[in-house]
């Protein structure tokens, strides 16, 4: 029986709720404070939330993207310990959760079985598999180091081989991301022109100005979590719209790339992060080599070489800070590379007998939390592949390394023979993205830190969708190839 309320009372019903919503939310205020107040007043906003999302899943992916950029700016002006990083885990968890019980008769779920998505899957179990390794100590360091390790790639990898296939996808996904990075590059260069102000002056007294003040120089960091991944993440958006400001697109869209690329490689360049100059170099040479035109390749191998020769073998410009904290990044006697080459040394000296390494989140930061007293916990890993060998041993670090060089050929491959020129520059802007990422990596933690992974994997796996693009953009495999790992 459904019971209908007459018109003539429905207003004083509307009234009646108002007042039972303010006294809820006074006699919360006056229990719980201020925080839990406001929580009850943005219940609404989540309840819609909610609804919006359990008809569109592609709001969980963009949430936790978005959750990504927000998370250090949140922790600098927001006080309390707010877990926002938790928020990337259980976003990205709902969406899954949402397509398989909601949408699992109506979503085409074909693409979780791309060979991508089952070398994620499969070093995903890898890392389960570490909980095993005698070595490890720790249950809990494994699941904080696991997360951006393999548990991020493996479900934002996955989620976007079923969700994010038409160019419309990757259209919006750009755009979001364009839009964080040049709000961005313009935080950075406040900074820069008008200093930090007393939230980040905070920061930065809290310890981080022993690796963002040197020699009174301070490396700008933006709203990112430091200059160390702010650095490389201008870089990658150097790359990529830099490649897009030379493709066969609109001149204002030509315009707008290279002026957002030009913007991001002064950013990275005042982020003082000489590991980020590897982004737009081998993400240079890997699109010289994708480009398939002499005159190009010719001109673009002449500028990188006048640029390393530049800083290599000259002295111009040395009294700038920025261009003399690059130059030292090509010198083989930097002291603090032959630190790394010593570290690492001693650390094929300490794994000769532990192909295992000595368990996921051993290492650097969480190995300082749970475990401060073993040797690992203490040993400065500087890189990622690094890390990855001190923690899962060369098994580890052979499948770690080799599905990123496999994935890059495999899709350098496919960017080599797509005919059309739009997609062409899509997958060599996203694949030299990639490469450079991969080379950064090598001295810092980056491919593994949001929101670098985002902005790497995601546009990565459109490098193998957009082969089954139609003339409107709309990903159309054939029946006959949905169920193929190399599709």
């Amino acid at each position: 029986m459904r019971l209908v309320v007459p018109t003539k009372y429905q207003q004083y019903l509307k009234y009646l709720f108002a007042i039972l919503f303010g006294i809820a939310g006074g006699y919360i205020l006056s229990k719980g404070g201020i925080v839990a107040a406001i929580g009850i007043m943005a219940l609404p906003l989540v309840l819609v939330y909610v609804y919006y999302f359990a008809k569109n899943p592609k709001i969980g992916l963009y949430t936790a993207f978005i959750i990504a950029f927000l998370i250090p700016t949140v922790g600098r002006y927001v006080p309390g310990n707010i877990p926002l990083g938790l928020g990337v885990d259980i976003s990205l968890v709902l969406t899954l959760i949402f397509l398989i019980l909601r949408d699992w008769q109506k979503v085409d779920f074909s693409g979780w079985n791309h060979i991508f998505s089952l070398l994620m899957i499969a070093w995903m179990g890898f890392v389960v598999l570490q909980l095993a390794n005698p070595m490890a100590l720790s249950v809990p360091a494994w699941f904080y180091a696991m997360r951006g390790l393999s548990l991020y790639q493996m479900l934002m990898v996955v989620i976007a081989f079923v969700l994010f296939r038409d160019k419309k996808d990757f259209k919006t996904f750009l755009r979001v991301w364009l839009i964080f990075s040049v709000i961005g590059i313009a935080w950075g260069l406040k900074q820069k022109v008008f200093g930090l102000d007393p939230f980040e002056n905070r920061w930065l007294m809290s310890g981080a100005y022993v690796t963002h003040l040197l020699f009174g120089k301070l490396r700008i960091f933006s709203f990112y979590t430091d200059a160390g991944i702010y650095g490389p993440a201008m870089g990658s958006v150097t790359v990529f719209c830099g490649i897009l400001a030379l493709g066969p697109f609109s001149l204002r869209k030509r315009i707008i790339y290279g002026l957002i690329a030009v913007f991001a490689l002064y950013a990275m360049l005042i982020s003082g992060t000489r590991g980020a100059l590897a982004v737009p170099g081998a993400g240079g040479v890997l699109y010289l080599i994708l480009i398939k035109n002499k005159r190009l390749l010719i001109f673009g191998a002449s500028v990188m070489l006048f640029g390393f020769v530049f800083l290599k073998y000259t002295n111009i410009g040395s009294g700038n800070y920025d261009i003399q904290r690059l130059r030292s990044a090509l010198d083989p006697n930097d002291a603090s590379l032959n630190v790394r080459v010593q570290n690492r040394k001693m650390l094929r000296a300490y794994l000769a007998d532990k192909p295992l390494g000595t368990g996921v989140g051993s290492a650097g930061f969480w190995g300082q939390r749970f475990t401060p007293w073993t040797w690992m916990a203490n040993f400065p890993t500087d890189g990622l592949y690094t890390r990855v060998r001190a923690e899962t041993g060369v098994f580890g670090y052979t499948i770690y390394v080799y599905t990123w060089i496999f994935l890059l050929v495999y899709g350098s491959w496919l960017c080599w023979n797509y005919k059309n020129r739009e997609k062409r520059y899509y997958a060599m802007a996203a694949l030299a993205n990639f490469a450079g990422i991969l080379a950064a990596s090598y001295g810092n933690e980056i491919l593994n830190q949001i929101p670098v992974n985002f902005t790497v994997l995601i546009p990565l796996t459109f490098v193998f969708t957009m082969k089954y693009w139609d003339e409107d953009g709309v990903y159309r495999i054939p029946e006959e190839r949905k169920h193929k790992i190399f599709k």
